[in-house]
């Protein structure tokens, strides 16, 4: 998987500056509570899995909405602010394959902003992954850049190499995997913020082959 980690470490303490706040989006923040709500209404338990957790703001969030979050991030810098930010939460070291985590104990993966930075073919390997370690029935959310072009492209991100996903392949990808997409979502940059469309908060749920 890309190497993210010196980039975020440099930044880390400019980005919980810049970026206090969990949502930069009422669209945002109404994305991850309709996937909280499918998470309950799933009635696996309370668990879910944030990867690419940053400075800790959803897994705080999701906390506070009565779930108990594993959050995990491969940068050392960005999990020091969450701690420092957060301090009764738990946060561990761990990148997108999540070997540290029990997913078979999950019921629900949030993604926003973190497979951007996984080569595509390995991004759909982990989602492969995923669903074979997760149970028929848990919610997974993924979020990232956007591109009207058909398939995947890499853009200039500011701290590591990252691609941005036509939203259909997201679904391609997902579905690949054993996943069934329910919804997606699609915001136009506006108001000087964002250079590109905000790839499909795509809320999918694992089936059973």
């Amino acid at each position: 998987m890309t190497d993210v980690q010196p980039g975020y470490d440099a930044m880390a303490a400019e980005y919980a500056r810049v970026l206090p706040d969990p949502f930069q989006t009422p669209l945002e923040r109404g994305a991850v509570d309709a996937f909280a709500a499918h998470v309950r209404a799933a009635d696996l338990g309370p668990t879910i899995v944030d990867v690419g957790c940053g400075t800790g703001h959803i897994a705080a969030h999701l906390t506070t909405a009565g779930f108990s979050v594993t959050a995990v991030d491969p940068s050392a810098g960005m999990l020091d602010q969450a701690r420092l930010a957060y301090r009764d939460l738990s946060f561990t070291r761990d990148d997108a394959s999540l070997g540290s985590v029990d997913l078979g104990a999950a019921a629900g993966v949030i993604a926003r902003y973190s497979l951007i930075h996984v080569a595509p073919e390995q991004v759909r390997e982990t989602l492969r992954d995923w669903a074979a370690r997760l149970r028929s029935g848990s919610v997974v959310l993924l979020a990232g850049q956007s591109t009207d072009e058909s398939g995947t492209a890499p853009f200039d991100h500011a701290v590591a190499p990252a691609w941005r996903w036509h939203p259909d392949e997201v679904v391609r990808a997902l579905s690949d995997a054993g996943f069934a997409e329910l919804w997606r979502t699609v915001s136009r940059p506006s108001d000087g913020y964002g250079r590109f469309s905000r790839v499909p908060r795509v809320r999918a749920t694992l089936i059973d082959d």
